[in-house]
């Protein structure tokens, strides 16, 4: 049934994305060789030595993310039971409890 279309359809445009391979250990080891062979500036070593570690501080600890939620838990625990504890404290109190008197 030729005519019943929305006229030439567009061909899909290709995604040209060459993937390229990721080699952690060979670029640990440059990065090794640079800072040794003096090529980087103060500055540069500076910020590689920052850098690199706040990666091994958190891939060199396999139970640092474990540790860092089981911190972040208790600690959200303990500001529940504080916020419990002054409600109670709040609703007790004899200035709300006239407040609430004479609303009623």
């Amino acid at each position: 049934m030729p005519g019943f279309g929305f006229g030439k359809r567009p061909k899909p445009r290709r995604f040209d994305y060459i993937p390229r391979f990721y080699d952690e250990a060979k670029e640990e080891l440059e990065d090794r060789i640079k800072s040794y062979s003096g090529e980087l500036s103060e500055e540069d070593k500076a910020k590689h030595r920052i850098s690199s570690g706040l990666r091994n501080k958190y891939y060199g600890d396999p139970k640092y993310r474990s540790r860092q939620v089981n911190k972040s838990n208790l600690r959200l625990v303990y500001i529940i039971i504080i916020l419990f504890f002054v409600t109670y404290l709040i609703l007790k109190s004899e200035g709300f409890l006239k407040m609430i008197d004479s609303l009623g």
